[in-house]
């Protein structure tokens, strides 16, 4: 089949596929919960988010770009007024990066740049992309530095180079510190509590702003000193001197420090925001030198002083962005530890509400971004089931964990029902703690909730796989047709132990007629357990029947730093033949058929990156038609705690054929760019359904064609682009279409 790529917007994004083409359109689904409608629900939450601001459309205005360091994961949100839009297209050219990563112009030629860690595998450091625009989007060029390892280097005394040490875990400032208009590296010492400046001398040397020339100026830069045993920084007692410890020695005390420079009061040089590993707090310095003799001399340990202070645990960084478009910049703060830190709450913004010479920072919230989506902490594990037998199909979501003061964690099931139509779904969150499982959280966490009837009395009972590979059931005893009722809790089901990471599936993967059960676990294998009991009574052995179902595999090969692949699996029926979607570690969904033949043969990898969705690590994923249109939609969690929808082209009956995109000329809508109208040429005597979304997810029109009926009056729609879905007889065909402005 010939592999057809398509470049759209968050609403449009068509999912390339190889063999089976596949396409996945993002759905908008309203979701409301506790504090009404969320504007972005699917955006997928958000754990240790880096923010930047830069044009990332060229349209002259200041995005935010965001690289959550939980998922390695680039988001993007467009500017729209005073708010931001959630754009996901808008990233599609990053690079892969791990750990931290900033947009910064470099070059000073009005294109971000990237500015992040290390691309060399176990050599800690920073390395650059050079910026440039790609269809009105930002694209890279790897730079080249030419020093050791091709990362940015600085010139030993003695002779030859090293490239500048730049831990994984910090984050530096990188910043024009010495007033000559390129940019320099503040960052900690390898041992720690000292900070060294690395002066850009691409200016001095007369290259303007187009290089990036390091070199030591000094290991002591500011006079600071940071001995990680309290939240006060030693300061020097005047310019040029450097703060002497008590500390006998500082080797290796460094363990992690996020630095953040901005002129704050306005005078002309740039002062120092600190974060520590070791607390929660912010400390702000100020700079009572200059340009070219930094010394801080003054320090608010509690940042702000004069209001609620940062108490964000643990590893707090700053990020200076002007959110609400007023010209003036807000001080956001967020966690920068993977593990163990607040989860939820992670974008605290203070105002400024002083004047730009004397700051006078007050807190707005802690939850900026992440109050207009699902996020349930860490970790997202969704199951659609119609719980409430109403027809509609509802949502139930497991969360790994939400973080609690002193080593505390909260866990549980959340149920959204599905309060809509057929054609118009509708969540409602009704139940954070659905069936009362946080009475487990001291003993487990990751809840991954799956639905079977295991007891042949024609109502659907739970089954949920945990972190620590035991699985958790409750019986349905509501009877057909009912709201589900369930008893109590069964710990440990049939005494099934996966080792770590279960996340298990009730599925007649034999044809046997009786319901197995798959569980996926943390190498990123899918076990397989084949029911030996009858339609009434399910029996599973303690041990696998085959402990790695298929040949698959969870773990990228070829990642030489994490070991876990975290399988979820999904297996599903096409055309009578059954599929599986794999989630993993890394992300990616791996999509595999040939499942019929696993007893004696490893499955067939359809994708190793289904759509080419990047929606963060620990993906999982599940399939239902919850807008009644004859095709399954897709949700997947992720390790941020939050989810991602999508329309499929696959079918909601299992006797019909996969839909297939149609070839690029198969059919299209002309002219386009229109004005007034637009038709649908090429049809034959099939019927079709058209249906046409704006950028922000709404759909604007749906209308049914065929031959004889197909022109689209387009005269009153808002100038710009819109996408379109063509869904005809066992096809599909999706594009842009721009409406002209006057």
């Amino acid at each position: 089949m010939k592999r057809i790529k398509f470049c759209l917007t968050w609403v449009g994004l068509l999912l390339l596929q190889a063999t089976f083409a596949q396409t996945f359109t993002p759905l908008n689904i309203e979701v409301e919960t506790e504090t009404g409608l969320l504007s972005n629900p699917w955006g997928g939450g958000l754990n240790c988010p880096q923010l930047s601001e830069a044009d990332l459309n060229h349209d002259g205005l200041n995005d935010l770009y965001i690289f959550d360091r939980t998922s390695n994961l680039h988001l993007a949100y467009r500017r729209q007024g005073t708010q931001y839009v959630f754009a996901p297209e808008l990233v599609q050219n990053f690079p892969a990066l791990t750990d931290w990563s900033m947009l910064r112009d470099y070059n000073g030629d009005g294109i971000a740049d990237i500015i992040a860690y290390s691309d060399v595998v176990g050599i800690d450091g920073m390395t650059a992309f050079t910026g440039y625009w790609k269809d009105n989007k930002l694209a890279f060029r790897r730079y080249h530095f030419g020093g050791p390892f091709n990362l940015a280097y600085f010139p030993l005394r003695s002779g030859g180079k090293s490239q500048i040490y730049i831990s994984r875990i910090d984050i530096p400032a990188i910043d024009d510190v010495d007033c000559d208009s390129d940019l320099d590296i503040i960052t900690f010492n390898i041992s720690g509590g000292y900070v060294e400046f690395y002066q850009n001398q691409s200016v001095e040397k007369g290259f303007g702003r187009d290089s990036m020339l390091f070199n030591l100026q000094t290991n002591c830069w500011g006079g600071i000193y940071e001995d990680g045993l309290s939240a006060n920084m030693g300061l020097a007692a005047a310019p040029g001197q450097c703060y002497q410890s008590n500390v006998a020695s500082v080797d290796f005390r460094h363990a992690g420090s996020t630095l953040t420079t901005a002129d704050i009061d306005k005078d002309g040089d740039v002062d120092l925001f600190v974060g520590d590993v070791s607390y929660n707090n912010i400390n702000l310095l100020t700079n009572g030198g200059t340009c070219k003799q930094a010394w801080f001399n003054k320090q608010d340990p509690r940042f702000p002083g004069n209001d609620k202070g940062v108490d964000l645990p643990i590893f707090p960084a700053v990020y200076l962005v002007d959110i609400n478009n007023d010209g003036t910049k807000e001080v956001l703060v967020a966690p920068n530890e993977n593990n163990g830190s607040e989860d939820l709450n992670v974008l605290w913004v203070y105002e400024n509400k002083g004047t730009t010479a004397s700051p006078e920072f007050k807190f707005k919230q802690d939850n900026f971004l992440v109050k207009d989506m699902i996020d349930l902490g860490t970790g997202a594990y969704p199951s659609f089931v119609d719980y409430n037998a109403d027809g509609l199909m509802d949502l139930v979501v497991g969360n790994g964990a939400r973080f609690l003061p002193q080593g505390q964690r909260s866990i549980g099931l959340t149920l959204f029902q599905n309060v809509g139509t057929t054609q118009k779904p509708k969540y409602r969150l009704v139940d954070r703690d659905w069936l009362g499982m946080n009475q487990y959280n001291k003993e487990n966490y990751a809840l991954a909730p799956t639905f079977g009837d295991l007891d042949g009395d024609n109502d659907l009972d739970i089954l949920v796989g945990s972190e620590f590979g035991l699985m958790y059931y409750a019986e349905n005893i509501a009877g057909p047709n009912q709201t589900m009722k369930f008893g109590l809790w069964q710990a440990k089901y049939m005494n099934i132990d996966i080792g770590q990471g279960a996340v298990p599936q009730i599925v007649d993967i034999d044809g046997d007629k009786l319901l197995d059960l798959v569980v996926g676990n943390r190498s990123g294998h899918i076990s397989y357990f084949k029911n030996t009991g009858t339609s009434k009574v399910a029996k599973f052995a303690k041990d696998p029947s085959i402990q790695r179902l298929g040949g698959v595999n969870g773990r990228d090969q070829n990642d030489y730093v994490n070991f876990y692949g975290y399988g979820a699996p999904l297996f599903f029926k096409q055309a009578q033949q059954m599929r599986l979607i794999l989630g993993t570690e890394r992300g990616e969904l791996k999509m595999y058929d040939q499942i019929e033949r696993f007893l004696t043969d490893t499955f067939r990898v359809l994708d190793n990156e289904l759509g080419n969705l990047h929606l963060g690590k620990r993906t999982k994923a599940d399939l239902a038609d919850i807008n009644g249109d004859g095709f399954l939609d897709m949700v997947v969690g992720n390790q941020r705690g939050g989810l991602s929808l999508y329309t499929t082209s696959f079918r909601s009956s299992q006797t019909t054929p996969v839909r297939e995109p149609l070839a690029n000329q198969a059919l299209s809508l002309v002219p386009n760019p229109a004005s007034d109208w637009v038709s649908i040429p090429g049809l034959s005597e099939e019927k079709g359904l058209l249906s046409v979304f704006d950028l922000a997810g709404r759909q604007v029109m749906q209308q049914s064609i065929n031959r004889y009926s197909n022109e689209i009056r387009i005269r009153d729609w808002t100038p710009g682009v819109y996408i379109f879905r063509l869904s005809t007889e066992g096809k599909v065909f999706s594009g842009k279409l721009v409406k002209r402005g006057e």
